[in-house]
């Protein structure tokens, strides 16, 4: 980010980050299994063939008393013939016909697919509760919320009647300057003005710190008929996940001719440097190299072209990194991640008490790694920036490199070698250390040792590898490319040595006539 900004500060009015859409998941931990329902119905005093005729009782209450509810409170409902159907248009346009502009605006029904349970007989012959794809009416409730703006809450009425949360850091930002009399302009969820950028940046900062159970709780508990029934009789309260997270970096260009004449620069940089590696990396996945990566799904790279701008997407498996020119006026970075078990959080294991110590554990999608989730992503959005700050590299990479070509001396006034950075095991070091899950929590030796020998099963090999690896490090810090964080032993690259690896790597992975012509 530091060195995006160094070269297009000038262009640029105010730099936002913050959570773009969200969408929460809430379901009982109790019933999101076969063995979990069956616990539930013995708690009930019911056999597992009662469960139908339960079932849909349950159902029943919940649909006579939504349609009800809708009813009694003036809100209009439409039922819709096809899920295809674009739900938030239905229900604005359903909202202006009866001139509704703040709480609940509408109410919409639709058949789709769910997760609900059959019986069905085991190996053994009992017969139990199953959970397979199905189909089922589900009912979404629109709001123009006082605090978070329009969002959305979807409830299905089939057992273990699931809900989702939809609502968007922007438009929630939009309140929270409302209510401070900060004048803003806007369109749909960009940010074009604002009188106080720097408080609009900390109200998108304070989202992070959100009670996210409350506020869901608060949102569905007056939409979900069941809520007490689930919550207080039967014990099976709604666990909160995050589906699907977006966070967006936007840069608003004071000139729209400034931000197309980089943005074409920008993408022809994403479309010809930027390899499958580099997208791992940047989402701070580890690279499969000599046979050791742990990365197994696929990775692609997507250019189109849409009303709204053109985009290009970088996508490992379900999360992706993208850039497009939102509404010609702001440059948008943004990282989506639908599924975090690749990432990592430094918390308490699951059970343990508050006390006990922490450590590296994966991410999971409660939303009590919701904050980390925010962190992951930036770290992702920056690298990126970093990446395309190269386009307006100032300096040619001989002069770059030209400094590390000079033996220089280290602390105790001790002499350390030139390095050769492009080739031989120099530039294997460098590559090694610029690793993707480096750039999130750093580095140690036995990580970088890893990277460059493989695991040796021989205890003098790793003995004699993790000495050449302390010299290596050594020879890095002397030259001002890494930095030892205080009281560990892990270390980051610098920021010389960001500029360094990101230069080496665009150079590194094109071919001569491309390197000649920009010459």
């Amino acid at each position: 980010m530091k060195s995006f900004l160094a070269r297009f500060s000038s262009l640029v009015s105010f730099v936002l980050s913050g959570f773009d859409r969200l969408r929460f998941r809430g379901e009982s931990r109790l019933l999101n299994n076969g063995r979990g329902v069956e616990s539930y119905l013995f708690q009930q005093n019911l056999r597992c063939i009662d469960f139908p005729a339960h079932a849909e009782r349950l159902t029943d209450t919940l649909r006579r008393q939504t349609e009800q509810d809708a009813r009694d409170q003036g809100v209009p409902y439409r039922p819709l013939n096809s899920g295809a159907i674009d739900k938030e248009a239905a229900a604005l346009d359903l909202a202006r016909e009866h001139g509704l502009t703040s709480g609940r605006v509408a109410v919409l029904s639709a058949v789709e697919s769910a997760r609900v349970y059959r019986l069905r007989k085991n190996p053994a012959g009992r017969v139990t509760p199953v959970k397979q794809e199905g189909k089922c009416v589900h009912y979404y409730h629109y709001f123009r919320h006082p605090d978070l703006g329009l969002c959305y809450v979807r409830v299905q009425t089939w057992f273990p009647f699931q809900v989702r949360v939809g609502l968007n850091g922007r438009q929630w930002l939009y309140r929270q300057l409302d209510r401070r009399g900060v004048r803003f302009r806007n369109r749909d969820n960009l940010l074009l003005a604002v009188a106080d950028p720097a408080l609009a940046q900390d109200l998108l900062a304070e989202q992070r710190r959100t009670d996210w159970p409350a506020l869901l709780g608060d949102l569905v508990r007056p939409v979900q008929p069941l809520w007490a029934y689930l919550h207080d009789r039967a014990g099976t309260p709604y666990y909160w996940m995050t589906e699907q997270s977006e966070w967006a970096t936007d840069f608003v260009f004071h000139s729209p001719d400034q931000l197309a004449r980089w943005y074409a620069r920008w993408l022809r940089h994403g479309i010809e440097r930027l390899q499958c590696a580099d997208v791992l990396r940047y989402l701070g996945k580890k690279v499969p190299d000599r046979g050791h990566g742990s990365c197994t799904g696929e990775v692609k790279i997507d250019l189109r072209t849409r009303p709204e701008g053109t985009r290009l997407k970088f996508w490992y498996q379900t999360n992706s990194l993208k850039i497009y020119d939102k509404e010609a006026r702001a440059f948008r970075i943004e990282t989506t991640i639908n599924r975090p078990e690749g990432f990592q959080v430094y918390r308490t294991k699951e059970g343990e008490a508050a006390g006990a110590a922490k450590s590296w554990q994966k991410m999971r999608q409660g939303v009590a790694d919701l904050d980390r989730r925010a962190e992951v992503s930036q770290a992702a959005n920056n690298r990126l920036a970093d990446s395309l700050a190269t386009v307006a590299e100032p300096r040619p990479l001989g002069e770059l490199l030209r400094p590390l070509g000079r033996p220089v001396l280290a602390a105790g006034r001790r002499r350390a070698r030139a390095l050769n950075p492009l080739t031989g095991r120099d530039g294997e070091l460098l590559r090694a250390v610029g690793k993707g899950e480096f750039l999130l929590k750093g580095f140690r030796n036995a990580d970088v040792r890893v990277a460059l020998y493989g695991e040796a099963a021989d205890p003098d090999r790793r003995r004699r590898e993790s000495a050449r690896v302390t010299r290596q490090l050594a020879l890095l810090r002397a030259h001002g490319l890494i930095v030892r964080v205080t009281g560990t032993h892990r270390y980051h690259l610098s920021a010389a040595g960001r500029r360094v690896i990101t230069g080496l790597l665009a150079a590194t992975t094109s071919d001569i006539s491309r390197l000649d012509a920009c010459a």
